[in-house]
This record gives structure tokens, C-alpha cells and sequence, in this order.
């Protein structure tokens, strides 16, 4: 065709950046066809297709018969090995296997066959590209269940690996010696996150060997307990460690014997930005008074009880050591814990928090107490005052007291406080019901993309104004995930806030008609 005699849409569906735009936004069925279409959309769609598989079997089963794949004590016969070698198409499967740059496997813990160990290896000593099945991969999530092995995730390794996420179920002896494996085999990893019961002293020596070859790493997420004298020492050298933390557990354990404080100075963790550790909070506060103002984020999970005092002492710590924090995350499940669960403990005072507002570039605060936070209207105006960016706000969503809580009203004066938030944690009171409302176009709107409001049951009982009440709230475009638990006096209250969400992405979808038609 000539050049000239193309249309515009004719040209623009020839280039391949606007092509693999275009393919990208397309659903994985429409890229399938798309690939059939010609040579050029062929490459440019299996790019897409192939970028982010959710199981590595459609790639297994391109080079390897299926009972090949699985334990051969299933009592079936298997074909001849060395006949099957000869019909595997290898260039077939490098064609596929190099688009890959993400696999997640067994991300939802579901009881899955994992790939026979030795298929595995067949498949690994066969390979006429290497040993690495996928390589350039670039992510990477895998669970290791109870009773399996890590043999197969092995395979996957690429040395262009820049994110790897674990949760290994495995024992000390075999977490150990997959460490090893890995030593010298992700030099190019930026991101990691670990998950693992194991006892620390087990395996700090073999994972400590391993982060001390991944020169390049980020950010890092890694179990409490594991935070030994060894491990620090291997994290703490890193020239580009930014982030250095703990995964998130709603309720803290008790590590005192094994953790070891973490200490920031010009030499060690010298780019450190964020920060998640455990302690009480005594000893978190004498960390932030010595060390250098250049931390951004905090994440602490406090183990011990401690008073208000304590509490304001470690905020105000918080502020004048780190002027540029802009996120702040603290854990207090011990916070002046009782023995059992009380239906009506005394709530939080926001004047705990007050020393807080002093730092104007705060965009998170997640707070978790075993006590509510009811914000008055007042609080509400001064937060919106100090943290107009504001993004993440979780005050207290999973308190045990269900009988106390924020009335679902202020909800409005939450939404013009702070106009940018995309999450919002609070509970809510249960006696109270939202007034009603004829406006589904308030000056106002929340962009959310959660409201967690924990246990607390559905105001007034009634799923119905609620959801017109929340729907009115939330802008449009936006489908927010209502999140909630268990409640302590209502075991039906989850299935009345499934009725609200209902209700409110209904409406949501009848203001969206409105807009349309009107424009």
C-alpha cells in the first residue's frame, strides 16, 4: 500500500508503541486474536498475552506431556522420556517463554498440584536456552505450601529478577538451603517481601548470605522476629536501601528476646527513608531522638502496654526528628489491654494524636487500637486544616468497642476536609443513622477506593439509607471496596454492609447514566 494513501488510523495502528497501547488495555481474549491477526500485531500482542501469567502450567504444558508433570505415584503410565524429547518444539517455546516479566503462583493459598520435582529437572536439563525457563522475568510471587517444596519454583529464577514476593511454609532445614540456592542469583532484585514462621537463628546465616549479593535492593519487607544481630548486619550495608520493613500483623507478638533494635546513622542504612520495626514504645521514641532527620516513613508495631503520656512523648518524637515524614503507621493492640474484650471501653481522645499536626506533609496515618477514635467535627476541620493532601486515614477501624464510634454524618465534612482521600478507615455508630438525603451531586464528593469501618454494624440497622447516604458521598467513576469484619454483638453484620455495597455501586452506576446524558 502506498504510504500516501494511508488514513490516519491506518498509520497509527502501524506503529508499534501505539499498537502495544492499545493491546495493553485489551482484554486477554482480544489479544489472543489480535496475535493471529498478522507478523507485527503477532509479536507486539504475545508481548502482552504472555507478560503476566497468574500459574506457570500454560507454560509448562507448551514443552512437557501433562502426566509429565505431576507425581508419578498417581498410578497412570508415562510416556517414554526420550520419544518426548524429540517432539518438543524448543524455539515454540522460547517465543513464549521470553515475553514473560511476571508470574504469581498459588497466590491465594488454594490447594494446587505443584509441578513434579524431577519433571521439573527433565524439563530444566533439556532446555537448550539455559536453565532458566523465564529469562526476563522481571516479578515474581510464589507461595511454598505446607507439605511442598521450592525445587520448582527454582527455574524461574532470572538473574533480571527485580521483585520477588515469598510466603515460604517450609522447615528451617529447607528454607535454609533455599536461601542458598538463591545466593548469587537475583542480582538485579529491588524489591522483596518475605513471609516465614521460621525461627530466626536457623536460617539468618543462609539468608543473610544471600542479601549481601542483591547490591541493588529497594525496598524490603522480612518476618518481626527476623530482625537478629546477623541479618541487620547484612541489610545495613546496602547502598540503596530506601525501605526497610516489617510485614503487618494486627496483632504484634511479644519478640522481645530475639529482636534486635534497629540503629540508623550516617554509615549504617545511610539511605534509609522508611522504616517498620517492633518495640515498646519507649525504646521507639529514644530511636527517632537519635538518629538522623531524614526518615519519611514510619511503620512501628508496639509490643507492651504503655500510657498516653508515653504515647504523645513518641508522636512529638515523631515530628521534631523527622520533619519530612509524610507517613505513619502504629500498631497499639496491648495499648492499655484488657483482659477480655470490652464492649465499652473508653475511647481514644484525639488529643493523643494533636502533636501530629504539626507536621503539615503528612498523606497516611493508620492507627490500630483495640479502642475506638471518634472524631468530633471539630477534629475533622483541624485535620483537613494541617493535612489537606491527606490520602490514607485509618483511625482505630477494627476496635473492639462496637457501642462507640464516629456517626456516619460526619462523613460529609469528612469528604470536604479532605478532598484527595483514597482510603478511609473508622468505626462507625451503630445507634445512629445517616439524615436523609435528596442530593446525589453534593458539593462535596469522596474519591475512595476503601472505607474500612471494621466490625461496626450497619447504623440504625438499615442497609437501605446507607447505602443512598454513601452513594451520594462517593464520586463518580469510583467503585469503593466497603470492608467489614466480624461483628462482636451482630454476626450478621457483614451481610448487611455486601447490601450496602450493593446499593451504593448501583447508584453509582445510575449518577454515571446521569452524567452521560447530561453531557
Amino acid at each position: 500500500m502506498n504510504p500516501l494513501s494511508r488514513t490516519a488510523e491506518e498509520t497509527a495502528l502501524s506503529i508499534p508503541e501505539i499498537l502495544s497501547l492499545i493491546f495493553a488495555k485489551a482484554p486477554r481474549q482480544t489479544q489472543a486474536a489480535c496475535a493471529l491477526v498478522c507478523k507485527k500485531w503477532s509479536k507486539i500482542s504475545l508481548n502482552e498475552l504472555w507478560r503476566d501469567l497468574e500459574d506457570i502450567l500454560p507454560l509448562l504444558k507448551l514443552v512437557m506431556h501433562s502426566q509429565l508433570l505431576y507425581d508419578r505415584d498417581a498410578g497412570t503410565s508415562m510416556p517414554d522420556e526420550n520419544l518426548y524429547i524429540r517432539d518438543i518444539d524448543w524455539s515454540r517455546f522460547r517465543q513464549y517463554s521470553i515475553h514473560v516479566k511476571s508470574i504469581t503462583f498459588n497466590d491465594k493459598m488454594e490447594t494446587v498440584n505443584l509441578p513434579w520435582r524431577e519433571g521439573t529437572a527433565f524439563l530444566c536439563q533439556h532446555h537448550p536456552f539455559g536453565n532458566c525457563l523465564t529469562p526476563r522475568l522481571r516479578r515474581l510471587r510464589w507461595i511454598i505450601g505446607i507439605e511442598q517444596t521450592a525445587a520448582p519454583i527454582m527455574p524461574f529464577i532470572s538473574n533480571r529478577l527485580e521483585e520477588l514476593r515469598l510466603e515460604i511454609h517450609l522447615s528451617q532445614f529447607e528454607t535454609s538451603d533455599f536461601f542458598l540456592a538463591l545466593t548469587h542469583r537475583t542480582p538485579t532484585l529491588k524489591k522483596l517481601s518475605v513471609k516465614s514462621e521460621v525461627w530466626p537463628p536457623s536460617v539468618a546465616s543462609s539468608f543473610s548470605g544471600w542479601i549481601e549479593t542483591c547490591l541493588g535492593l529497594e525496598e524490603v519487607r522480612i518476618p518481626q522476629r527476623w530482625h537478629t544481630a546477623t541479618v541487620l548486619s547484612a541489610f545495613e550495608t546496602l547502598p540503596k536501601l530506601s525501605e526497610f520493613g516489617i510485614e503487618w500483623s494486627k496483632v504484634p507478638k511479644d519478640y522481645k528476646a530475639d529482636v534486635v533494635n534497629v540503629k540508623i546513622t550516617e554509615r549504617r542504612f545511610r539511605s534509609l527513608r522508611r522504616l517498620g520495626w517492633t518495640s515498646s514504645i519507649t525504646q521507639a521514641t529514644n530511636l527517632l531522638q537519635q538518629t538522623p532527620s531524614r526518615l519519611q516513613g514510619l511503620t512501628l508495631h508496639c509490643w507492651g502496654k504503655f500510657s498516653q503520656a508515653e504515647l504523645v512523648a513518641f508522636f512529638t518524637a515523631a515530628v521534631q526528628c523527622c520533619p519530612d515524614l509524610d507517613c505513619i503507621c502504629l500498631n497499639m493492640a496491648d495499648f492499655l489491654e484488657h483482659s477480655k474484650p470490652d464492649l465499652f471501653q473508653d475511647p481514644l481522645s484525639w488529643e493523643i494524636f494533636r502533636p501530629l499536626l504539626a507536621c503539615k506533609t503528612l498523606l497516611e496515618l493508620s492507627i490500630y487500637c483495640s479502642r475506638p477514635c471518634i472524631l468530633s467535627t471539630a477534629d475533622i476541620k483541624e485535620i483537613g486544616a494541617a493535612w489537606p493532601k491527606m490520602e490514607k486515614l485509618r483511625l482505630c477501624p477494627d476496635s473492639d468497642s462496637v457501642c462507640e464510634g464516629t456517626p456516619i454524618s460526619r462523613l460529609t465534612h469528612i469528604a470536604a476536609a479532605l478532598p484527595r482521600l483514597r482510603f478511609l478507615g473508622l468505626p462507625l455508630y451503630y445507634l445512629e443513622p445517616p439524615s436523609s438525603t435528596s442530593d446525589l451531586f453534593p458539593e462535596s464528593q469522596l474519591s475512595l477506593k476503601e472505607l474500612d469501618i471494621g466490625g461496626s454494624p450497619v447504623p440504625g440497622r438499615n442497609p437501605l439509607p446507607v447505602g443512598l447516604y454513601l452513594a451520594s458521598l462517593f464520586a463518580v467513576g469510583t467503585r469503593p471496596l466497603i470492608k467489614a469484619g466480624v461483628s462482636v454483638i451482630l454476626h450478621d453484620g457483614a451481610e448487611e454492609w455486601e447490601e450496602v455495597e450493593r446499593l451504593v455501586h448501583l447508584m453509582l452506576e445510575i449518577k454515571e447514566a446521569i452524567v452521560r446524558r447530561l453531557s
